[in-house]
């Protein structure tokens, strides 16, 4: 439910202020469907327990609730026009260094666009308006953490995609390079010497162009839309950035590499996997009756199977007939034009979670995003990863070496691969076992990663932001954190002590050597 500006002031101004109860600004201001569908998980809890939760996103909330105000960007930016979906095909072939600046190039124009929002610009206004707490989602959208300086509150941040050096720094830790992967080289658990070097080489990129070409512009950015509106000189993001209290990070142990921590990082991966619910009796009947199983199908949601060329449908439907198994497809339109095999179901939505649920889902074909490989983990299904764009290429290729997984290359799939890899999942027991495997370690937690969530918002607002978790590195230069003056200091030390040494050692031989000519002298003259 949407709500005009003027009843969201009259709201928090009138909003109970008794412990325990606080004002929590909730910011996602990237459009695409999957991000919000991360993070709309951590407000129920917030909301049971009495929050009173602004959200600022391009998604409504599916239920309504009293604590809750909606500020939505209107119309959401329309990511295809500046990244068409028939080019995310051929994305594949793009560099790590070309998907850098991606990501830097899309957080500034969704920053820029949800900015622009006159919601926002009067949010930003407001004179009247007190928060307790900013969450904002942790997808370069930096320029936002302003929000945290306007209203005087702690941040908290949700890292969507894992972890990133950047989120080290801000913390207070330097991520070594030697064992730690780039985020975009995660999938690599023992890295050879040659790895270790791109692993370097990316990773000083990313650090050098983040901090010369993209925080610039992200503080240019802040410049425009809060100068002149708040008081006093803003200070710069990448301090706003240090000042960020906790990270909630979309990871988990049993899935990624091991890496150095501070109490501020805290790993929530499967956050969004809820209880499972009745599936639509239709549904419920189909599953049930699937005596060979059911194979489910599906892209995501921001690639849909409508957008595929018509060649790749045909290849996936020829290959779908030679099976024994059902298969549900996620498919957005109600029909397909090539003819449809008997045992093939199409649906424009699917309650996934609670189909992969059920005993008799046996397979799951996926593009590999983080969400839909955490939820087939869970359930200890075998996947086949047809990877397009982003992540998915290395969620593909943690699962592939984790033994549950196979991987197929879009612009080379063919009929016979894709029954071939489909009866290999299915039919060797090693992918299963494996699958179940990684499941027990996946569901191993002390407590529901929803519930350490809820719990680190509420204790970073309870303490005033908890700057006690933060290292003092994380102000640290870097010669400080390296130790480079104490090295200088105790090098130059070590110098003037051999220094000392040398003239001491040349004082005495000279001497020595005066003292040994004035003997000479001395008997000579005696002679």
């Amino acid at each position: 439910m949407a709500f005009p500006f003027p009843f969201l002031l009259i709201t928090l101004i009138l909003a109970p202020s008794a412990y325990g109860a606080y004002n929590i600004l909730f910011m996602c201001p990237f459009p695409a469907p999957s991000h919000w569908m991360f993070m709309e998980h951590f407000l129920a809890p917030l909301l049971q327990r009495g929050h009173h939760v602004t959200t600022f996103t391009n998604h409504p909330a599916k239920q309504r609730h009293p604590n809750l105000t909606e500020i939505l960007i209107e119309p959401p930016l329309n990511l295809a026009y500046y990244h068409p979906k028939e080019n995310m095909f051929k994305m594949q072939f793009s560099s790590d260094f070309e998907n850098l600046h991606l990501y830097w190039e899309t957080g500034l124009t969704s920053s820029e666009y949800a900015l622009n929002q006159s919601k926002v610009k009067s949010l930003i206004a407001s004179k009247d308006l007190h928060f307790d707490l900013v969450v904002l989602e942790q997808f370069f959208h930096e320029s936002f953490l302003m929000f945290a300086h306007k209203f005087k509150c702690p941040v908290v941040t949700l890292g969507t995609l894992g972890y990133a050096d950047n989120m080290d720094r801000a913390m207070g830790l330097l991520t070594p390079w030697s064992f730690v992967p780039h985020l975009f080289l995660s999938d690599i658990n023992h890295m050879d010497f040659y790895q270790r070097a791109y692993n370097v080489y990316i990773s000083l990129y990313d650090a050098f162009f983040r901090h010369w070409f993209y925080l610039p512009q992200m503080q240019a950015m802040a410049e425009r839309h809060f100068g002149g509106v708040i008081e006093g000189p803003l200070p710069h993001v990448n301090e706003l950035v240090q000042n960020i209290s906790v990270m909630l990070i979309n990871s988990h142990r049993s899935l990624d590499t091991p890496r150095p921590s501070m109490p501020g990082l805290v790993s929530v991966g499967g956050i969004h996997i809820k209880p499972v619910k009745p599936l639509p009796a239709q549904l419920q009947r189909y599953l049930d009756s699937s005596a060979d199983g059911v194979i489910y199908f599906s892209l995501g949601t921001y690639i849909h199977s409508v957008d595929m060329p018509s060649g790749h449908i045909k290849i996936l439907l020829d290959a779908f007939a030679q099976l024994k198994q059902n298969v549900l497809w996620k498919y957005e339109n109600a029909t397909i034009d090539a003819g449809l095999p008997p045992n093939v179901r199409i649906s424009k939505w699917l309650p996934q979670n609670d189909i992969f649920a059920h005993a008799n889902t046996k397979l799951i074909i996926t593009q590999g995003g983080i969400f839909s490989t955490q939820e087939g983990v869970y359930w200890g299904i075998p996947l086949l990863f047809i990877p397009i764009f982003g992540d998915q290429h290395r969620n593909a290729r943690k699962a592939v070496r984790a033994g549950y997984a196979r991987s197929l290359l879009f612009d080379k799939l063919t009929s016979d691969d894709l029954v071939q890899n489909i009866q290999l999942l299915l039919n060797n027991s090693q992918y299963k076992q494996k699958a179940l495997e990684a499941s027990s370690r996946f569901r191993d937690n002390p407590v529901h990663p929803l519930e350490e969530a809820t719990f680190w918002m509420e204790y970073v607002m309870r303490h005033s932001g908890a700057p006690h978790l933060k290292s003092r590195s994380a102000y640290m230069p870097l010669y400080q954190y390296l130790l480079l003056d104490v090295l200088g200091c105790t090098l130059l030390l070590v110098l003037l002590i051999i220094l000392l040494i040398i003239v001491i050692v040349n004082v005495l031989k000279r001497c020595l050597a005066l003292r040994l000519k004035a003997n000479e002298d001395r008997q000579k003259k005696q002679k």
